[in-house]
């Protein structure tokens, strides 16, 4: 992963200040380097009581590690962080795999025989519209997003110092440390972004 990034950043050294671009990369550690410990948190306190929760705790940490590598750099970008990201991911991240396949085949197909087409994009389209509705539902929640105006590099800085205890606990701490370490990290997060949204208040 580095490697390919350092050959990104060597083609096009700009890339660093492209907000999609740092997005996309701290998304990426987030999952290789939280989703572990958070998923051992989630495992060991909400799901305990399920037999099976893999697919549930995989897809629920996954979710958590992204938006919560990505946070700082969302609340400097746009002034705002979406809080119940995690929760609506659960729905949101099944949805986007066949809504990208379908989207591709009625592409393709509209391409060689647009009637094939149609079915594909009428699925599609329900799919999209439950997925828009679900962003909607979620956004009129009350505190579905913190306001974070003026964050600067220093405060995401700090938000990265802080999550750096559960990006190593995997290699630097026992397995059964994991959840301290991770819990850690949800109320850091909690706190940084409550700190952030009264200083910009």
């Amino acid at each position: 992963m580095t490697t390919m990034l350092a050959a990104v950043l060597a083609y096009n050294p700009l890339l660093i200040y492209n907000t999609g671009f740092q997005l996309s990369v701290a998304a990426v550690f987030g999952i290789l380097l939280l989703r572990k410990p958070l998923r051992s948190l989630v495992e060991g306190a909400l799901l305990r009581p399920f037999k099976k929760p893999e697919p549930v705790s995989n897809l629920l940490s996954a979710s958590l590690a992204a938006q919560i590598a990505t946070a700082p750099i969302v609340a400097a970008s746009f002034d705002e962080v979406s809080v119940i990201g995690a929760l609506t991911n659960l729905i949101a991240v099944p949805l986007s795999g066949p809504i990208l396949t379908l989207g591709l085949l009625g592409a393709v197909l509209g391409n060689v025989a647009p009637v094939l087409a149609y079915p594909l994009n009428s699925s599609n389209g329900f799919l999209v519209t439950v997925l828009e509705w679900v962003a909607l539902v979620a956004s009129a929640f009350p505190f579905a997003a913190a306001r974070t105006p003026g964050i600067t590099p220093l405060l995401v800085g700090l938000f990265y110092l802080g999550c750096l205890p559960a990006a190593i606990s995997e290699v630097a701490f026992p397995r059964d440390r994991w959840p301290l370490w991770a819990a850690f990290l949800l109320l850091w997060s909690m706190l940084w972004l409550a700190l952030v949204g009264v200083g910009g208040v």
